[in-house]
């Protein structure tokens, strides 16, 4: 039986020499080949989120003047601020400099960079506080799975033993009902993903509830893991199997710590989960509680949207973290920026939520429209509303059409076409859309009393 932890390591240590997205090696990698402007670009960048070794590095860039003229006060003030994230070797090298170098201009120089990056800054808006439970507080908690089917395993992947996950996203709606189920990421690409958007489809939910009121619930995140039986036969190969990948473990591990954000993501996920035999083989070496969550800091401060946006959710709901909606909101924004559509997507829904200080219908628009005309279809059926009350019409009947492209029988859909056809005065189409939304509702099985109690409103 094939090993899934082999393919894993083939996967990510191509991304070593070909990685997507800079990160801390490969801005090494550009400084050890002479592109300094380049390197010196991507460490700034990276410091900004809180990344310690890139902090140093643009100090010792300064000292050298690599990629930036030669200055020995801002040298001294970077490997000051490297020393704040607790870098003995920072402090070290800051000391020399200022052996040699007037103290009134290190101070002002250090002064100005507190301004813009701290270490209080960086504790204040991005870093989480983790913990080994899963929810950390009641209040957070998601809606309680009531009814569950689970995901068939593919057979072509169950007989090859592979093995992997894939991180999904959907809504419940105030009956408990799942809905628009989207596939974020998934490890190997495509080899489980319909199975567990199948079985997704059909699980239901306690109604999530707010002052006793049943609400729907945006945005529940999964991280579904597949994994093989673990039989006789695996336990008596496990002993061979360690010794004979110690060698790809050892790259492995070498590879995350030298700052692949990739592989950080990767490792961060399989720590995530219990039975897997790539996850017994990696807890050899990230053994403490909080080893998944460390990881997924790791990569999030080394730039990797992904784990910027898994961290921002979990911070927002409470997960392996204690709750902390403006530091959820940072990483998610960071990611955003990035161009993760999801991120954008979530960044426009959080901004819409009147229950928080944050609420901008404006902001939330333009990253919804930034979503919308990616594909995302959540993004297009929330921007939708957002239009139709702002009387956007134009505007909300092409999102309309892309829509309904996706999902001609969405109830949403439909629900939004009635709502914007009696802000037109169309009574007659308000009303056929209306129909035709409750019909697709009961169909599917979704909350339909919302949807009754507008028909009955407006005698349609």
């Amino acid at each position: 039986m094939m090993n899934i932890f082999y393919r894993l390591i083939i996967v990510v240590l191509l991304t070593v020499c070909f990685p997507a997205k800079a990160d801390l090696l490969s801005a090494t990698l550009d400084y050890n080949d002479g592109n300094y402007s380049e390197a010196f670009a991507e460490f700034s960048r990276l410091a900004k989120l809180g990344n310690e070794d890139a902090i140093f590095n643009v100090g010792v860039m300064f000292l050298h003047g690599q990629g930036v003229e030669q200055d020995l006060a801002q040298a001294n003030a970077w490997f000051r601020l490297a020393a704040d994230f607790g870098l003995d070797e920072a402090r070290d090298a800051a000391q020399l400099i200022a052996a040699q170098t007037e103290h009134s201009t290190l101070e002002q120089a250090y002064q100005a960079l507190q301004k813009s990056i701290s270490f209080r800054q960086f504790e204040q808006t991005l870093q989480p506080i983790f913990s080994a439970e899963k929810f950390t507080e009641k209040n957070t908690e998601p809606p309680l799975r009531i009814h569950t089917v689970d995901a068939k395993y593919p057979q072509s992947a169950y007989e090859k033993g592979i093995e992997g996950w894939v991180w999904l996203e959907f809504d419940v709606d105030a009956s408990g009902a799942v809905k628009d189920v989207d596939i974020i990421d998934a490890f190997p690409d495509k080899t489980f993903n319909r199975a567990i958007y199948n079985a997704v489809r059909r699980w239901r939910y306690e109604p999530y509830r707010v002052d006793g009121v049943a609400q729907n619930y945006s945005s529940r995140s999964l991280l579904y893991h597949f994994t093989t039986f673990k039989g006789k036969r695996y336990k008596a190969s496990f002993a061979s199997q360690k010794k004979q990948y110690q060698r790809k473990i050892s790259e492995l591990i070498e590879s995350a710590e030298q700052g692949n954000a990739l592989v950080q993501y990767y490792i961060a996920n399989w720590l995530n989960a219990d039975e897997h035999n790539a996850t017994k083989l990696l807890r050899y070496h990230w053994q403490q509680d909080t080893a998944s969550s460390d990881l997924l800091l790791k990569s999030a401060i080394n730039g990797y949207p992904n784990s910027q946006y898994r961290l921002g959710t979990n911070l927002l709901r409470g997960e392996f973290t204690q709750t902390d909606r403006k530091k959820g909101l940072n990483w998610i924004l960071n990611a955003a920026q990035s161009g993760f559509v999801y991120a954008q997507y979530r960044l426009g829904r959080e901004l819409l939520d009147k229950r928080f200080v944050e609420y901008d219908q404006d902001k939330a628009k333009r990253w919804l429209t930034m979503a919308a005309n990616q594909g995302h279809f959540r993004a297009q059926r929330d921007l939708i509303d957002v239009l139709i009350e702002n009387e956007e019409f134009v505007q909300a009947v092409n999102y309309l059409t892309l829509a309904l492209e996706h999902d001609a029988q969405h109830p949403d859909l439909w629900f939004s076409q009635s709502k914007m056809a009696i802000k037109r005065g169309d009574k007659a189409l308000a009303s056929d859309a209306i129909n035709k939304a409750i019909k697709y509702a009961k169909e599917r099985e979704w909350h339909l009393a919302k949807l009754q109690a507008y028909q009955q409103q407006h005698k349609l």
